[in-house]
This record gives C-alpha cells, sequence and structure tokens, in this order.
C-alpha cells in the first residue's frame, strides 16, 4: 500500500528553514576564519620558538644605542672637567714649575756635597797612615779642593781638637747632631752650613765644614720670591731674594717641610690681597739633610670657563642624536619593518598591500619575500644603500669634530705667565751649569791622569786608562797619544777624534769634523809631548740635557747644533727664526727668552751662554731650551687640550661604530640580499643558508621558510619540523621518488 504525498509545508515554515540555512553557511564562515586565525597564531608561537632570540650586543641596534650612550658621558664629562677647572687660583703651571725648579736645585746642591765628600775620602785613602801622627799633609789635600772653609782632626772619644785648617768650625755645627754618614747641618751667623765627619782610626775623626753653596738664582723682583733653606730641626734662612710674608706667617708655612722625602708644591692664601696667592714648593737635600724652599706671590687667574664646556657638551649631543637618528632610520628601523613582514609570510599571513622600504638591500630582500608568496613588488624609484645613511651619520660626528678643532687651533694661544719664563731662564741655566761641570770634571780628571800614565809602558798605561774609564762613567774613550796626535794606548770604544797634534795644553775642544756624532773630548799634555785624550760619551751629555724639562740644544757660534735631547744629526743647523734670534743674542753670555709661534706651535724660548766655568767658555756655545706652551696647565690650554680631545675621542667613536655597522651588519645584509635577488629571479632550488643570530638571520630563516613553502608546499609554513644544522653543514634538496606497483608473485 502506497504512502500518501506528504502535505506542502506551510509558507512561514518555508521562510524559517531558508533563514537557519543562511545562518548556518555564515557560521561555517566565522568558523573557518576563526581556524585560520588559530592556525595563524599556532604558527606565529612555534616561528618564535624555532627562530633564535636577539640580545645585546648582538642587535642592530647596538651599535648606535652604545655610540649614543659613548656620546652622551663624554659631553657630561666634558661639562664636569670644565666645571672642576673653572675656579680662579693660581695656574697648575706654576705650581708643576715651582716644584720643578727646588727639585732640579736640590739635586744640584746634593750632587756637589757629594763630590766634596768624595774628595775628603780620596784624601783620607791616600794619608790614612800618616794622618794620625802628621795631620798637617792630610788637611792640606782636604782644602787644596777649594770647596771646604775649614778641616780639623778631633779625638773622636773627647772631641778635642788635635789640629786644624782653614776656617774654625762654628761651635753650633759643632754640637748639631750628626746623622750615620757622618753628616750635620745647623744655621749659623754666616748662613746655613754643614759639616762631614770621617773616621781615620778608632781614636781620631777628620771633620770639614763649608757653607751651603747655593748659585745665584733668577729671581721675579715683582712676586716677592725668595729662597730658604730649612733644617729638620725646624730652622729656616733666607738665603736669596727676599720674605714673601713676615716671620709670624713662614712660621707655619714651614711646619712639617723638614722632614718631607719628596718635593712638593702648594698655595695658600696671602693675607689682605685675594688679587694674589702665595705658592710654597720644597725639595730635599738628601745627602745634606737640609731642604730648600721657594716662596712665591703670584697673581690669581680665571680657571677654564663652564660655558665653553656647556656649549661643547651641547653642541656634541645635538650632532650624537643627529647621528643616532641617522643610523636608526638608516639600518634598525627599515631592518625589524622587513623582520615584521618576513616573520609574517613565514607563517602565511595574508596581506592586501605590501608597504615598499626605502633602502636598497631590504627592498631586495621584501620582494624576494614577496614572489615567494606568490606576489610582486615592483621598484618604481631609486633607493639609497643601507650604508648611505651610515656613513651620512658619520660625516655629521666628523662635521661636529672638525669645527670643534678648528676653533679650537682658531684661538688666542695662552699667555705665559712672567714666572714660568723666570723659572724657564732658570731651568736653562741649570742644565748649562751641570753641562759646563761635567766638561770641566772631565778636564780634571785628564789632568791627574797625565802625571800617571807614559809612553815607555803602554801596558801598563793601558791598565790604568781602563780602571779610569770604568770609574769614570762620563767617557766614551780614554788613550794616551804621542806628539802626532797618533793613540799609543787606549781603553773604551775606538777613538773618533781626528789623528792631529793636540792644540795647546790643556782644555774643551770640538772636533771639527763633521761626521755621524760630534767628537766632544778633553785633553792634557805632558812635558814631554804625549798627551791624554778622553772623549766624553755625547748620551750622556744628552741625558744631562734632558733635565732641563723641555728640548734642549747645544749650538755653536754659527748655529750649528752640536747635542740635543731629542734626536738630531750633528751639526744641523738651528732651525726658527725665534730660536736663532734668542741663541744669538746669548753666545757672549747671559740668559735671554721670547715666546712666539714656531713650526712646533707656540713655544717658549729660553737660552744662556755657556761660560761657566772658565774652562768651557773659549768653545762660544749657547744652551737653548724650548718648551711647548699648550703641554703647560694653563687655563687657556686646558680648554684647548680637553677641546681637541672631546673631538678626537668623537671622531673615533664615530668611525668605529660604523666600522661596526659595516662589517657585522652592512655585510652580511648584501649577502643576503644577493641570494634574494636569485629568488626574485625564479630559482627555488638552493636554500637560504641562516648564518647569524640577530635580526639578519632570523630574516634568513624565514626567506628559507618561503623558499620551502613555494617549493615543496604549505606544509613547511612556520611550525614544521626543522632539522638543526650549521652554515657549514651540505643542504641538497633531492627529487620526489617514484611511486612503483608492487611486483606480483607468480603462483
Amino acid at each position: 500500500m502506497s504512502r500518501p504525498d506528504p502535505a506542502p509545508a506551510p509558507e512561514g515554515q518555508r521562510a524559517m528553514t531558508g533563514s537557519s540555512s543562511a545562518r548556518s553557511r555564515e557560521e561555517l564562515i566565522d568558523e573557518h576564519m576563526r581556524a585560520e586565525r588559530d592556525v595563524l597564531k599556532w604558527r606565529r608561537r612555534a616561528l618564535d620558538q624555532q627562530l633564535p632570540a636577539v640580545g645585546f650586543p648582538n642587535g642592530a641596534g647596538a651599535p648606535s644605542t652604545v655610540y649614543l650612550l659613548a656620546m652622551v658621558v663624554l659631553a657630561l664629562t666634558a661639562v664636569a672637567v670644565f666645571a672642576a677647572n673653572s675656579g680662579a687660583g693660581v695656574p697648575q703651571a706654576v705650581l708643576d714649575s715651582q716644584r720643578d725648579s727646588v727639585s732640579k736645585l736640590a739635586r744640584s746642591i746634593d750632587a756637589a756635597y757629594r763630590l766634596d765628600v768624595e774628595t775628603v775620602e780620596r784624601a783620607v785613602d791616600t794619608n790614612r797612615t800618616s794622618a794620625a801622627t802628621d795631620p798637617k799633609h792630610l788637611l792640606e789635600d782636604v782644602l787644596q779642593a777649594q770647596s771646604w772653609s775649614g778641616a780639623a782632626v778631633l779625638d773622636t772619644a773627647t772631641s778635642a781638637v788635635q789640629s786644624t785648617a782653614g776656617l774654625a768650625i762654628p761651635a753650633d755645627l759643632l754640637a748639631a747632631p750628626r746623622s750615620p754618614d757622618g753628616t750635620a747641618t745647623a744655621i749659623t751667623d754666616d748662613g746655613p752650613s754643614v759639616l762631614h765627619a770621617e773616621p781615620l782610626d778608632e781614636t781620631h775623626t777628620l771633620i770639614a765644614f763649608q757653607p751651603v753653596r747655593m748659585r745665584n738664582l733668577r729671581l721675579n723682583p715683582d712676586a716677592d720670591h725668595g729662597v730658604h733653606l730649612l733644617t729638620t730641626s725646624g730652622g729656616h734662612t733666607l738665603v736669596q731674594g727676599v720674605a714673601a710674608v713676615d716671620e709670624q706667617t713662614l712660621t707655619p708655612l714651614f711646619t712639617g717641610l723638614g722632614a718631607i722625602t719628596a718635593s712638593t708644591s702648594s698655595e695658600h692664601l696671602l693675607p689682605g690681597d685675594d688679587r694674589r696667592r702665595l705658592v710654597v714648593a720644597a725639595a730635599p737635600i738628601r745627602s745634606a739633610g737640609l731642604v730648600v724652599a721657594s716662596l712665591v706671590s703670584t697673581e690669581v687667574a680665571a680657571g677654564t670657563p663652564l660655558m665653553h664646556g656647556i656649549v661643547l657638551g651641547g653642541s656634541l649631543l645635538v650632532a650624537a642624536l643627529t647621528s643616532f637618528a641617522l643610523m636608526r632610520l638608516s639600518l634598525l628601523v627599515p631592518l625589524r619593518r622587513l623582520l615584521r613582514r618576513a616573520k609574517a609570510d613565514a607563517c602565511g599571513e595574508p596581506v592586501k598591500q605590501r608597504q615598499s622600504l626605502r633602502t636598497a638591500e631590504m627592498f631586495r630582500i621584501a620582494r624576494a619575500l614577496a614572489v615567494s608568496s606568490n606576489a610582486s613588488l615592483r621598484a618604481r624609484r631609486w633607493r639609497p644603500a643601507a650604508v648611505t645613511g651610515l656613513v651620512a651619520s658619520t660625516v655629521v660626528t666628523l662635521a661636529w669634530a672638525g669645527a670643534v678643532a678648528t676653533v679650537a687651533y682658531r684661538t688666542r694661544p695662552a699667555e705665559v705667565p712672567a714666572q714660568l719664563v723666570i723659572d724657564e731662564e732658570n731651568r736653562a741655566e741649570s742644565a748649562a751649569v751641570m753641562l759646563g761641570h761635567v766638561l770641566d770634571t772631565g778636564l780634571s780628571s785628564v789632568s791627574r791622569l797625565v802625571g800617571e800614565v807614559g809612553a815607555k809602558d803602554p801596558a801598563a798605561a793601558e791598565r790604568r786608562l781602563e780602571r779610569v774609564l770604568a770609574d769614570e762613567d762620563r767617557f766614551r774613550s780614554v788613550y794616551l797619544v804621542d806628539a802626532a796626535g797618533r793613540p799609543v794606548a787606549q781603553a773604551g770604544a775606538e777613538p773618533l777624534r781626528q789623528q792631529q797634534p793636540l792644540a795647546g795644553e790643556i782644555g774643551v775642544r770640538l772636533d771639527q769634523a763633521a761626521g755621524r756624532v760630534p767628537v766632544i773630548y778633553a785633553y792634557r799634555v805632558a812635558g814631554d809631548g804625549n798627551g791624554v785624550v778622553a772623549e766624553f760619551d755625547v748620551d750622556g751629555l744628552r741625558g744631562v740635557l734632558r733635565q732641563s724639562g723641555g728640548r734642549a740644544r747645544v749650538v755653536d757660534a754659527e748655529m750649528r747644533t752640536v747635542l740635543d735631547s731629542e734626536g738630531y744629526l750633528a751639526f744641523q743647523p738651528l732651525a726658527g727664526t725665534i730660536v736663532q734670534r734668542v741663541a744669538t743674542a746669548t753666545l757672549p753670555g747671559g740668559t735671554a727668552s721670547e715666546t712666539g709661534r714656531t713650526t712646533a706651535g707656540h713655544v717658549l724660548v729660553a737660552a744662556t751662554g755657556l761660560v761657566n766655568p772658565t774652562t768651557v767658555a773659549h768653545l762660544e756655545w749657547s744652551l737653548v731650551v724650548e718648551q711647548d706652551v699648550a703641554a703647560m696647565w694653563l687655563p687657556q690650554s686646558t680648554t684647548r687640550r680637553w677641546t681637541l680631545l672631546a673631538a678626537g675621542i668623537a671622531a673615533a667613536f664615530a668611525v668605529l661604530t660604523l666600522a661596526w655597522h659595516f662589517f657585522v651588519f652592512v655585510r652580511p645584509l648584501r649577502r643576503l640580499a644577493d641570494t634574494a635577488d636569485r629568488i626574485s629571479g625564479g630559482d627555488f632550488e638552493m636554500p637560504v643558508p641562516p648564518q647569524r643570530h640577530d635580526e639578519i638571520g632570523i630574516i634568513a630563516m624565514c626567506l628559507e621558510i618561503c623558499r620551502q613553502v613555494r617549493h615543496t608546499g604549505s606544509a613547511r609554513f612556520g611550525g614544521a619540523v626543522r632539522m638543526r644544522g650549521s652554515e657549514s653543514d651540505f643542504t641538497s634538496v633531492l627529487p620526489r621518488a617514484r611511486s612503483r606497483r608492487p611486483e606480483t608473485a607468480e603462483a
């Protein structure tokens, strides 16, 4: 029996059924879209877990960040330095100069006293056997050197005087306590004196005394300059110049200076005068147990301008921020934008419109990403390379550094205080005195030697010459010559003097042969016509010149360089108008100085004639000391020095940052862009190797994922299982294997 057809549904019910069908389609679409979004989110999470994390200093923003932090620190340091030195006071150059002057003065007094003690010791060694019974010859030998004022032989136990010679020894000096080496000091009515005691035997002692001798110094009369000598017991006396303050002010200033072991200098307020300060410098005379102190009143100078430091630091920050912005806009900003696009393409995210990048390498990589995603990105205009903006950022900093350096070099040179000029003249005179003393002492040694050697026994003469050369380090060669000037016996290096008869009986000469090194020698001719010649060690004489602190040169009347504290050629003409003018003015004697600009910069030149002692006056030499004003710690020099230093550091950091960007980021980016061009051309066979653990390496990985998707399929999107390897591992794409039907077995 057939079933009857169903009755037709009412029209309202048919409308409800159509609406439900439409809603189901929308729900399916929404569900499909939610599923796609969930898949994309899962791909992104999985991709982020597979990609390396970028941390400092691997990130592309590290160089610019380090550069900016360094420039901020440099700017703050510049402001702090100028602020720290902005206070008014005595320039540090004056303090250093005073300390150096008293230190050299103390060393010269110490060296002279040691030589005088050696004469006493030699006299005692010569007369030790007869000194106790007949001290007359001993006392005569001691006073023959004319450095000791009086001498006496005492009974060691009772201190009773048994024999005397010369001036009577002051009672204050006899009562003064002696040091372990036999030295005693006291301030007597005639000034400071020093005593030396040398034991003769168990019962007798030789004592000799002398006043403390000091060469006449060039003092600044406008600064109330005075030189004082202090004892360890607290006594003090003025030996040269005038006292800048009264006795009540001197006592606290000298408190504790008698026990110092190294040179020192300090500034103090001057009572009743706010425009001047009192500079106290002191140095110990170690062998004599004294301290030499210098007091000078000098004007207060303004410090480094604080506003200059603020302008320097502020302009540096402006230039640094400009360079920082160019670095970021040229590399980091487009690189991060490209990184976001690469991650989206590696996850298969759809994109409506691709944004064009403004740098050439980034655009080439973005175009490869677009091709791998079946999209396109056309180049419609020229784009600069990433290195262009980086170079521009470096140029900004270099331009700032160049402008700052130009302003610093064009500023007015520093004014040299009068006290520094006088101190430099003192240093030149001190070096000349020391050089003359070395030459004169060498002549004295040759004079003593001439009676001890003879041409009849060359072997004995050579042994004696070798002993003298071992004791006299100022000589390079000592030899005995005959009347024709030919060496008979010699010790030391090969003689450089021309073999010719000696001129006169005694003297110090300069060999006129223009050789590689100057030959300066002392000689003495004996009665038989033979003579002893000692050639001075040029390096030793140059060492004396180096104690002047600046570049010191000795020139002759023809303005030829005889000695130079720096490297030089013998008899090289003296260069520089200022130097020649000052040297020529001092050849007859005296001291002169001048400041001016030379090829070496702004310099202070001081010169003095080599006229003391008289044994070297006939040489007609002048000693010239040249000091660079820029090296002095004057406020103007400090301002210029710190300005140039800030410019140099900023320029160096800019260049280093450019090198960091170029070698660490730009070159790998270019290699990746070359690989991207191959993909843009349709070649999807060769894989993209991830070479780095930074933004560029992540982009390379994403580009490789896109290549795999284009080559294999969507299963290779972010989240797919991938093998981990290194850049050096060989990678190849294997062809798909063809499916084969299984062969049926025969029955």
